[in-house]
């Protein structure tokens, strides 16, 4: 019932949001275009293929993002419009499904219980409003695809498959450059049942050195085979790095003191490199499923633009954050990042009001997630076994030879 439930609910919103939607789509048709079929109309008349970013540093997509999209744009009418959207909000189901499974495998003895289920429900709600307007308000694949894989290597990871963590977060940053957030996930390439015992709960990378450098070397590979073919043909590639956007009022970069027109030069490097030093930070602290959350808390914090379509990779972190993290399992900072970032738009048109808006809700899940007390977290402890039961006796003067009472069960199974 409750994905009947979820999926009553996204295909209204889908209702609601597809009138007037797919703002950025037209960014995708062009840049397939470009990269498959070369230079077209009057605009476009510069190489493409493997110029293609030489040339249109603008598009900031990867090509992986790009491939995608020139197989959907074949699919109907409008370029694709209406099958991208379609297939972009089942990637938010996909994501949701994953989500779960993480939380499930990670705390099996909340599994089916009413706590982590009723949260689930309410955070995969509200979590789908957000993904709906990333995907059908407006159409933006490379985030739908950068936000799923890591949602998706974060899956493989917790279940100990090294070589599929490092692909997905690989094609991550082959979808969207600034994936490359999602870079600590692969410390957690060994899998929970690699540092479930006492010893090695609190130091999950050293447990998993080996499947780590496995995860580390796919990713590098997947990496260097979408993007080192474009700086190989054309060192101009370089130029797209330093592609700057207009410094929005209400982003979060200006609520900083950040007052530049334009993306600041170090802004994109420190965007990478405070995600992967938080998300790691998180992980040594032993509060690994705040790993997202982190990486794009940073990535919202530095960002010079201030566009919904940030929303849904808040909403995800935060939903694994909320089910995982949590001792017990409450949507508490998915609604919170939902008001923050999609609520208060719609309640004050200050600029300044909204960039602080979203400046403190960063601070404060960054805060919260690695200094907050133990007390309010779940952690691999919670999941060691307790002392061992004194044993009863068996044979015939035991209690079942004189009572006749079914077998009891415990911790090793049947009892004699």
């Amino acid at each position: 019932m409750g994905w009947i439930a979820l999926g009553c609910w996204t295909v209204l919103w889908f209702v609601v949001l597809a009138p007037g939607g797919g703002i950025a789509w037209h960014f995708f048709v062009t840049g397939s275009r470009l990269l498959f079929s070369g230079p077209y109309g009057r605009y476009y008349h510069g190489a493409g293929g493997l110029h293609l970013y030489a040339n249109y540093a603008w598009l900031q997509i990867g090509p992986l993002a790009l491939a995608v999209a020139a197989v959907l744009r074949r699919l109907g009418p409008d370029q694709g419009l209406v099958p991208a959207q379609l297939v972009m909000t089942g990637m938010g189901l996909i994501a949701l499904q994953a989500i779960r499974d993480v939380a499930r495998t990670a705390r099996p003895g909340l599994a089916g219980g009413s706590a982590q289920r009723w949260t689930f429900l309410a955070g995969g709600a509200i979590f789908m409003i957000a993904w709906v307007e990333l995907a059908v308000a407006y159409g933006h694949l490379d985030d739908a695809l950068a936000l799923l894989l890591a949602v998706l290597a974060l899956q493989a990871a917790v279940h100990g498959h090294p070589a599929l963590t490092g692909i997905a977060v690989g094609l991550a940053a082959d979808a969207k450059p600034w994936a490359l957030i999602f870079l600590p996930v692969l410390l957690l390439a060994g899998g929970l049942q690699s540092w479930r015992s006492p010893v090695r709960a609190a130091r999950p990378v050293r447990a998993s050195l080996g499947p780590w450098a496995w995860a580390a070397g796919c990713a590098a590979a997947v990496i260097a085979a979408g993007w080192l073919p474009f700086f190989l043909a054309d060192p101009a590639t370089v130029n797209a790095l330093h592609y700057t956007i207009v410094n929005l009022p209400d982003s979060a970069l200006r609520a900083l003191g950040v007052r530049s027109a334009r993306t600041p030069s170090w802004d994109r490097s420190a965007q990478v490199g405070i995600g992967c030093v938080l998300g790691a930070l998180a992980i040594w602290r032993g509060r690994w499923p705040a790993v997202i959350l982190l990486g794009v808390g940073a990535r919202i914090a530095l960002d010079p633009a201030a566009h919904g379509y940030y929303t849904a990779g808040v909403l995800a972190g935060a939903l694994i954050w909320d089910l995982t993290g949590a001792r017990r399992p409450l949507p508490s900072w998915t609604l919170l990042s939902f008001c923050a970032l999609s609520i208060v738009p719609l309640a004050t048109a200050d600029p300044a009001v909204r960039g602080s808006v979203r400046l403190a809700l960063v601070v404060a899940f960054t805060l919260a997630a690695l200094l907050g007390p133990s007390r309010w977290y779940w952690g691999p402890e919670a999941e060691r076994p307790g002392p061992a039961e004194p044993a009863e006796p068996a044979g015939p003067a035991g209690p079942q030879a004189t009572t006749g009472s079914p077998p009891r069960h415990t911790r090793s199974g049947l009892s004699p």
